[in-house]
């Protein structure tokens, strides 16, 4: 069995995969909320995977990295130990440091020298920048003052440069894969004309060739692998471009969009995309392969069927959703 360890509010991505795309893995993987306490009660053999780090509080970090240790010392595989899984911003300046990213991020109250144009982004959040680029020192002065509430107050805004990643056409190509414990899975290569890109909005006979190129070929596997063991991170999905053929990374996600919307992929793609899918679905039945379906796991199962109903109903009465 997998468990895996999800935000209430975010829960959404490993949902939609497994109605989706893998309704057979539906006995291999279980969701488990944070907000559920798990450390109070869930130790089961099981591989546990640790998402949405960035998106918990101090005290759920402490509570998420000592229930990972003890997990640990019962023998249980545990991935993206939250005591060694860096947040965004320190992620980027791991990557600056070590000659992967010329560009940086800095938390707005710190930015210093800065090499413009530049962006805002909210660090833990997965919204993209806000706004578009910026080109100078006033320009960002007035952008920040104009900024609303939400964002000028958030305790992880940053400011970060401008990487161009423009190929020989003046596109840009968003590349992804996906690590899963020990493998690497290719997952998409994205073409458009815009910088800050989230779906393909060209896809014509060129960027289709892209991506097929990169799926079956992926030239870039060692860089990635090598780039996952300095993040410290098991599981999870990098999303970067290439610059005069070397890799810049964008982010790594550790609960990640899985597959695309299934009812929106375009035809030229769907071939595939559809294997890359087998090839993550391999990859996840190789973390835990045997599914679990004893009475002691049909609990976890219902109990946390409980947990999720009820959950929405504090949500849309009592708290605030999570960035």
């Amino acid at each position: 069995m997998i468990v895996f360890l999800v935000t209430a509010d975010h829960a959404y991505t490993l949902g939609r995969y497994l109605s989706e795309w893998a309704p057979e893995l539906t006995s291999h993987i279980q969701p488990i909320f944070y907000e559920e306490n798990p450390w109070d009660w869930l130790e089961l053999e099981a591989t546990y995977i640790f998402s949405d780090i960035e998106r918990l509080t101090p005290l759920e970090i402490h509570k998420a990295v000592a229930y990972a240790e003890h997990l640990a010392s019962l023998g249980f595989r545990v991935l993206n130990h939250p005591r060694n899984a860096p947040t965004r911003l320190a992620l980027q300046n791991i990557l600056h440091e070590a000659g992967i990213n010329p560009f940086r991020m800095f938390p707005v109250t710190t930015s210093s020298e800065l090499k413009f144009p530049v962006f805002l982004r909210l660090a833990n959040s997965h919204l993209g920048s806000i706004g578009d680029l910026i080109h100078s020192l006033p320009e960002l002065e007035q952008r920040l003052a104009g900024l609303d509430k939400k964002h000028s107050r958030a305790d992880d805004l940053v400011v970060v440069e401008y990487c161009d990643t423009r190929n020989g056409a003046g596109r840009y190509i968003k590349y992804s894969a996906m690590k899963v414990g020990r493998k690497i899975v290719p997952r998409h290569a994205i073409s458009s004309n815009q910088w800050m890109l989230k779906v393909p909005d060209i896809v014509d006979s060129d960027a289709v060739a892209i991506e097929k190129q990169f799926l079956l070929d992926f030239p870039e596997r060692q860089a990635i692998e090598n780039i996952f063991l300095q993040a410290n991170i098991d599981f999870g999905r990098i999303d970067f471009g290439m610059q005069d053929g070397r890799v810049r990374v964008w982010e790594i996600n550790t609960n990640p969009t899985f597959m695309p919307v299934k009812k929106g992929l375009h035809f030229a793609r769907e071939q595939i995309i559809n294997k890359t899918n087998l090839w993550l679905i391999e990859a996840l039945k190789e973390l835990d392969s045997e599914p679990v379906v004893s009475d002691i796991w049909r609990k976890v199962a219902r109990r946390h069927d409980v947990k999720r109903r009820f959950w929405w109903l504090q949500r849309k009465l009592f708290r605030s959703k999570r960035a």
